[in-house]
């Protein structure tokens, strides 16, 4: 320490401060001895032990989700042993097409509250879930079959930790990757190929958010609710800025108008057709082992991915084979996009063996809808299923307009809470993918909760697990 006060040393304030400075009293430290000392913790590694829950009739001990302010609380499971691991999110559908089952209601306007209809049972029951295993996969020999199924060339990359690659490095035409275990933990291997060769060029215009009460893009200004006796607003006071000083701006630089989109044309070519494009799909995905049996297959038209219209979105296909485990949906899928003259713009799916769990103690549906709505339960909200097509409204204020505020008698604004308010009508039974804390994903019972009997309904997939898996302090 140093005198920077006023250069001497009969200064009564800086004397007072050297005398209390406890630095004085140390020893110089042996700088060699702390780094070694340093050095020798540093590379000591904690052994990682063996997941038990992953074998048969297993089960999270303890189960701990994640909120999104670090706080969280815990769901306890029943075992046939002293495992434990701790679920900390829902998960994404691995391996399965993001458009078909993403997750939106965080991004989408918001949480829905879910109320219960009148035809929804409460039967309780007992369901198992499921963990998955793929240890016994060689991830390298699979890529290779993936290669040689969808004509990949080039040779294999990368290792069984980071995960394999192949194709062009520059991402132009056909590539095909298979993950590492440092990610999927040999649990759920998920690959996918992709040709960026044959994508079409996008073509459409902007694409729209809509308002979630009228419909109406942004930018249209929303219907005009008319409410009694609506106060008539009195005159604002007429205020004289004060004049601004004349500012020079410097010179803009010149910005190039942004090309508009090109016209959709018509591809050449054969277009592909729902039987065509099914039996590719079921093809190419047997060469891979997968079960066709154990799916539910779908074709829905691809094209206005692109921006192409209803009529010629057909040009582009894409199938999805919905995973089902015993006769329930496992929310897991494979998927495959198709174009003209059968090619094939991108495939995903995944490798694993699913292994029951002990059986969990389930509420009944109305139960389950009920509570996910009570606070204690918000951050374990139901999971919007996004389907092809659907345009999900946004909730954020955007369409600003101040004279379709509603009104009471007394001219003082009416709140309006924007509240996604849907009646289930339809439920059954299902399978939730959660991350449990160490990383890796468990199946829990779920409910698939519907707002209609259409095809195009919303749907929601909800926890079922009995509240005494649940500690909530």
């Amino acid at each position: 320490m140093s005198n920077e006060f006023n250069g001497t040393e009969n200064d009564q304030a800086w004397a007072a401060l050297t005398a209390n400075d406890p630095a004085q009293h140390l020893a110089k430290p042996d700088m060699d001895a702390l780094k070694a000392a340093v050095l020798s913790e540093a590379i000591k590694v904690a052994p990682i032990s063996k997941r038990s829950w992953l074998a048969p009739v297993a089960v999270a001990a303890s189960v701990a989700l994640f909120v999104g302010g670090g706080a969280g609380y815990t769901i306890a499971a029943q075992s046939a042993g002293n495992s434990s691991s701790a679920i900390s999110a829902p998960s994404i559908e691995m391996g399965g097409a993001a458009s078909e089952d993403a997750k939106m209601s965080s991004m989408w306007g918001g949480r829905p509250y879910l109320e219960v209809g009148s035809g929804v049972s409460d039967t309780s029951g007992v369901q198992v879930g499921y963990t998955f295993d793929a240890s016994d996969v060689d991830r390298k020999v699979q890529l290779q079959l993936i290669a040689d199924i969808f004509e990949v060339g080039g040779k294999i990359s990368g290792s069984k930790a980071d995960g394999y690659f192949v194709g062009d490095q520059n991402y132009v035409s056909a590539v095909a990757q298979i993950s590492g275990s440092s990610w999927d933990l040999s649990q759920l291997i998920t690959w996918n190929y992709s040709d960026s060769s044959v994508n079409p060029t996008y073509c459409g215009e902007n694409l729209p958010m809509y308002d979630t009460r009228s419909g109406a893009s942004v930018g249209d200004s929303p219907a005009t609710t008319t409410a009694t006796d609506i106060a008539t607003p009195e005159p604002m006071p007429t205020v004289v800025p004060e004049p601004m000083p004349t500012v020079v701006p410097e010179p803009m630089p010149t910005i190039e108008p942004v090309p508009a989109p090109s016209e959709c044309v018509q591809p050449s070519g054969v277009l592909p057709t729902n039987e065509s494009s099914l039996a590719l799909a079921q093809e190419k995905f047997s060469a891979l082992g997968f079960d066709s049996q154990a799916a539910v297959w779908s074709v829905t038209d691809n094209g206005g991915m692109w921006g192409y219209s209803t009529d010629m979105a057909s040009a582009y296909k894409l199938v999805t084979a919905k995973v089902f485990i015993d006769g329930i949906y496992s929310s897991q899928s494979w998927s495959m996009t198709i174009g003209p003259d059968n090619t094939i713009l991108g495939a995903n799916g995944f490798f694993t063996k699913f292994i029951p769990t002990a059986e969990y103690n389930i509420v009944g549906a109305k139960t389950a809808i009920e509570r996910s709505q009570a606070g204690l339960w918000f951050n374990v909200p139901p999971q919007e299923v996004y389907k092809v097509g659907m345009v999900y409204p946004m909730e954020i204020g955007m369409n600003a307009n101040p004279t379709a505020v509603n009104r009471n008698s007394a001219g003082q604004p009416i709140l309006d809470a924007n509240v996604d308010r849907v009646t289930v009508s339809s439920v059954e039974k299902s399978l939730i993918a959660w991350y449990l804390n160490d990383g890796s994903t468990i199946l829990l019972p779920a409910y698939l909760l519907s707002d209609s009997s259409s095809a195009d309904s919303r749907q929601w997939l909800q926890l079922a697990i009995a509240d005494e898996y649940v500690d909530f302090s």
